[in-house]
Order: structure tokens, then C-alpha cells, then sequence
């Protein structure tokens, strides 16, 4: 597919350039699109305030550069002034802005702020960002770039709420200058649903850096799992796709050596993860009680032997159908595995389906009695299919040339001359 040109990274680089990223979440530390972007731009010298949602649940972050700075941490925070702007829920965000029109003014402190920053770009991510960064941007005369994780797909929306959402990032989408997508399928889904040109996204897979990550006793330690025992792990978030519900009849289905272990990042307890404590009681679910820094997680899940990817598309909010079922190469965790050479254990998906027929470096299930022999046949050829998990991540999910050429593409957005007529 077309992309941005790029030049040399050491070229499009200045100390000068102020940039505005709107990350509408908590745990910034644990997207590793977000982190890598980030460090790119720090390695450039670009000055980056992050204005990131407050949430105590997720491990500090770690620094991602000296020009690179989280809001509400840095002492001189925008945060206080764009809490009217930066919304927690979709239905608070409409009751917020329902009586404004699209060219309100923010707050007067909030645009001498802005004024006195001179951001050169704004960066949006997802809609809740982008719409945001959109309607600063008339204030700060900057272009427009957006990172898109979550897709709304208009077919599936069924509130008016959901509805007046999918307005408002349709019509920022036509001041955007730079879309980054995970990969050519994802980015051709939102040019058909925005009308979107295909000529201005880059594509670079949600994954870390690549990193020589040996084997480690980690978990087997944490839980006291024996040494001849068999690690299955799950990290991330217990989403409704990621059916938590199922897991304690999945392990039933597995042969007594198979452990799951559940690793999230996040510290915060619902429904899910009560019922699998009381189902880590038959001793072979563990579930950890701590997220951990970016840069101890490669280790961690190194520490297993298998990663579980157990996505299924589920009715009820715009990102939990087609979303899912669209996952293309926006799954982190499957990127981590295959990083650290786990054979994957995967649910039904296209990508899977797709990609597990060419790259050896995994199975996929249908339902979750299959899982225990699917693990038993892995296990057959363990070695195979941790080299082949290792060259999907070489072949398909390295993401640094596609990081790169966003970074490119935003650092020639942030330099350029405003052209005439610009707002």
C-alpha cells in the first residue's frame, strides 16, 4: 500500500518543534506503539507533552525521553484545563460539548496556554484523542496526525450516542493530515468507513522493539509452579473478547502439566478476575497481583511457555464486534509472544487463520475443548514452533521501519511552512 515517503531519520529532527499528544487512557507505559513512538520522537529532539488520563492501577511509567513529558504529572499540567475536553465515557463526553458547537472556544486560560507552547503538531489517539485534538487545533494553527487502535464501524452502532461519536471523528478525519494504522488491513477498513485517502497512513504493527530475551523462571518462581510443569500465559487486559468466563473450563480441558498464568496491567479488580480467584484455588490458574514496568515485561513473559490468545467478537459496544474481529496486527500480546519465541494458542480469527498457515508459530481453536490437545500437539514440536513465532515477529510484526516512517511524516507535518489559508 502507498505510505509517506520517508527520509532519513537523523535529518527530520529539531530540537524546535513542540508536539501535543492526546492519549485518552491510563497505563500510557504498557502500549508498546505508544512507548516506541515516543522514544523515536525523544531520540529526535522533539518536545512532547502527553496529556494522559489519571489512573493509579498501572505501574509508573517509565521515562520515555528528556523531551517527552506525561500530563497531569509535569508540575505545569494542562490536565486541569482540558478535563472538559478530555472525557472519561462517550456519554459524558457528549453532555460536555452537546451545547457547543464544533468552533467553540476552549477556556481563555487553556488557549494562552496553547499560545504560549506553540505547538507545531497535535497528535490524537483513538477518537476520544482525536476529537479532542481537533477542536484545539483551530487555536494552535497546527496539523493534525492520529494513531488509530479502536475502530468504529458504522454498521454496528446502535445509540445516538454512539452515532453523534462516529460524527465528530468523521469530521475531524477530514483535517487529518497522518493516519498510523497497525497494518494494511486495519488501515483499509478506516479509509473505506472515513473516506479516508490511503496515500496518508502509515502502517506499523502494535509491538515492541525487538529485543534478545532469554528464557527466564520468572513465573515459575512467583507461583511456585513446578519445574516440570508447563506455563500457558495470558497478559493484558480481562476484557468481555477476551472471555474470561471461559478460562477455568479451558484449563479443565488441559493435561495436568498445563498451567495458566494471567498477567495484567492493571491492578484493578471487576467480576472476572474475582471468579478466577476462586477457580485459582484448584492450583493450576494464577493470577499475578502487580503490573510491572515496560521494560521487565519481555522477561516476564519469556518466563512461559505458551501465550494464549483468546479473542472473540462480542455484541454490545462499538469495540468489542468488528473491532475484534478486524484485530490484524494490533495485538500487542501476540507480538510479545512471538518476540520471546511462545508457540501461540490462538481463537478463530482471520488474521490468526491467515497468518498461524504461513508462520508455523501456533495453533487456533474453535472451541475450548480443542485447547488441551492443540497444546499437546505444540508441545510435540516445541522448537519448530517457537522458531517459527520468532520469525513472524522478524517477518510481520517488527515494528520500528513503520514507527519510523510516521515519525517522518510527523516531524515533516511539524516543520513545514504553514501553507495559505491554513486555520
Amino acid at each position: 500500500m502507498a505510505r509517506v515517503k520517508s527520509a532519513p531519520s537523523q535529518v527530520i529532527g529539531s530540537g524546535d518543534v513542540r508536539i501535543l499528544l492526546i492519549y485518552p487512557y491510563a497505563g500510557i507505559d504498557s502500549n508498546s506503539t505508544m512507548a516506541l513512538l515516543l522514544e523515536n520522537l525523544a531520540g529526535r529532539g522533539a518536545h512532547v507533552d502527553v496529556l494522559v488520563k489519571p489512573g493509579t492501577e498501572f505501574a509508573k511509567p517509565e521515562r520515555f525521553g528528556d523531551t517527552i513529558h506525561l500530563e497531569p504529572q509535569a508540575e505545569s499540567s494542562l490536565y486541569p484545563l482540558l478535563r472538559r475536553v478530555l472525557p472519561e465515557r462517550v456519554r459524558l463526553f457528549l453532555a460536555r460539548h452537546r451545547s457547543r458547537s464544533a468552533s467553540a472556544a476552549p477556556p481563555q486560560a487553556l488557549i494562552e496556554r496553547l499560545t504560549a507552547r506553540r505547538y507545531a503538531l497535535l497528535i490524537g489517539v483513538d477518537p476520544f484523542g482525536l476529537i479532542t485534538a481537533d477542536r484545539l487545533a483551530p487555536w494552535t494553527q497546527a496539523p493534525l496526525a492520529y494513531v488509530s487502535f479502536e475502530m468504529i464501524f458504522e454498521d454496528e452502532l446502535r445509540t445516538r450516542v454512539e452515532r453523534a461519536l462516529l460524527e465528530m471523528e468523521h469530521a475531524a478525519c477530514r483535517r487529518v493530515a497522518l493516519v498510523l494504522s497497525p497494518d494494511v488491513e486495519r488501515a483499509e477498513l478506516f479509509c473505506r468507513e472515513h473516506s479516508f485517502p490511503l496515500d496518508r497512513v502509515v502502517t506499523a504493527p502494535v509491538a515492541p522493539p525487538p529485543a534478545d530475551v532469554p528464557k527466564s523462571s520468572i513465573l515459575r518462581d512467583m507461583f511456585g509452579i513446578p519445574a516440570g510443569a508447563r506455563i500457558v500465559l495470558y497478559a493484558g487486559a480481562l476484557e468481555e473478547w477476551a472471555c474470561p468466563e471461559e478460562m477455568a473450563a479451558m484449563v479443565a480441558h488441559w493435561p495436568e502439566a498445563y498451567h495458566l498464568v494471567i498477567h495484567r496491567n492493571s491492578m484493578r479488580t471487576g467480576r472476572a478476575i474475582r471468579h478466577l480467584r476462586r477457580s485459582a484455588k484448584a492450583g493450576r490458574i494464577h493470577i499475578s497481583s502487580e503490573p510491572v514496568a515496560r521494560h521487565d515485561l519481555p522477561r516476564l513473559i519469556a518466563s512461559a511457555d505458551f501465550g494464549l490468545a483468546p479473542y472473540r467478537p462480542v455484541p454490545g459496544d462499538w469495540w468489542t464486534g468488528k473491532n475484534i474481529y478486524h484485530l490484524g496486527l494490533s495485538s500487542g500480546k501476540v507480538s510479545f509472544y512471538a518476540m520471546c519465541g511462545l508457540p501461540i494458542l490462538a481463537r478463530s480469527l482471520p488474521v490468526f487463520d491467515r497468518e498461524f498457515a504461513r508462520y508455523k508459530c501456533g495453533l487456533v481453536y474453535r472451541e475450548v475443548a480443542e485447547t488441551g490437545d492443540l497444546l499437546t500437539e505444540m508441545d510435540a514440536r516445541y522448537a519448530d514452533h517457537s522458531d517459527e513465532a520468532r520469525r513472524f515477529y522478524r517477518e510481520r510484526l517488527n515494528p520500528v521501519a513503520g514507527i519510523t516512517r510516521f515519525c517522518d511524516g510527523l516531524m515533516r507535518l511539524a516543520t513545514a511552512p504553514p501553507a495559505p489559508g491554513d486555520r
